[in-house]
């Protein structure tokens, strides 16, 4: 978001972004995020511990890019987007919400998800031997060769 706001030192140019399994919670529970006790999920408490004094705390536009007053997704400061979520990955909803809010923002790059079924996540970390690990390394490397 800064790099659409605020120029690079020496004019340089992000061509794309790319988000593995994004870190996005906030105070209101979306699609299938646990609808009880959702304040004591992991997500919060990792955020609480980094970041005690971010002001709206768990809804700082930091940590949940949808609140009100949030800015502008088509704002990104780069060309293509790529973001990667895993299927039983409990930040993988908004994942796929980051994904649909950047597209409907009017922001005019590329925009791609790649859901990978079956996993957690940073599943690419902790099993990196895994076919689906290096499939999304792959995937990846074909969106960065694709800016060239």
């Amino acid at each position: 978001m800064r790099a659409g706001r605020d120029p690079i030192v020496g004019g340089i140019k992000l061509s794309g972004a790319y988000l593995t399994h994004p870190y996005f919670w906030g105070s209101e529970p979306i699609g299938s995020e646990p609808k009880t006790d959702h304040d004591k999920e992991l997500p919060r408490l990792v955020w609480d511990f980094l970041y005690p004094t971010a002001k709206d705390g768990i809804d700082s536009p930091m940590m949940n890019p949808f609140v009100t007053g949030a800015p502008s997704l088509a704002g990104l400061g780069c060309g293509r987007l790529l973001v990667s979520v895993a299927e039983k990955d409990l930040l993988r909803d908004r994942g796929l919400k980051y994904c649909e809010a950047v597209k409907a923002s009017g922001f005019k790059g590329e925009v791609e998800a790649v859901d990978f079924e079956g996993e957690d996540h940073a599943f690419h970390i902790v099993t990196f031997e895994k076919e689906s690990a290096l499939v999304l390394i792959k995937r990846l490397a074909a969106f960065l060769n694709k800016s060239r």
